[in-house]
């Protein structure tokens, strides 16, 4: 029998607070599962795009570009010849896919422990206005 105020009337109240409570515990157990998955994919997806960086002049050029083909992008950082001890750095990539939207593959040059000037790629916002400068405004 349901216990009622003094009124005699039964007291409905907490039973339906009982009811609510329980199925908001089962939503909350849902949305935690769900952000608990968001996060451990957000960690995943963070691990994929780490990129690897190497010294280019303690690889030989042909090392340089397998490593470059087999990871599709690699930061290679070397010191400036020009200016001494300036530390220069540079994305480069194995294919067009590499390149973000709106960039293009372009020849690149890095020095290598056997030579000066090793082809590889690297991904270049393409100079638009220069050229319709020069197209179009050029002095002849």
């Amino acid at each position: 029998m349901i216990e009622g105020p003094p009124n005699g009337r039964p007291n409905l109240v907490k039973p339906l607070r009982k009811i609510a409570l329980s199925q908001d515990r089962g939503s909350g157990e849902r949305t935690m599962k769900t952000i608990l998955l968001a996060a451990c994919l957000t960690l995943v997806a963070a691990e994929a795009q780490a990129i690897s960086r190497y010294d280019p002049t303690h690889m030989s050029c042909g090392k340089v570009q397998s490593t470059i083909a087999r990871q599709g992008a690699v930061i290679l950082r070397y010191k400036s010849t020009r200016v001494p001890g300036l530390p220069l750095y540079d994305r480069y990539v194995q294919s067009q896919q590499f390149c973000t939207m709106g960039e293009v593959r372009t020849r690149a040059y890095v020095p290598s422990a056997d030579t000066k000037s090793c082809p590889v790629y690297n991904c270049k916002r393409p100079d638009n206005e220069r050229h319709f400068r020069r197209r179009f405004f050029h002095n002849d």
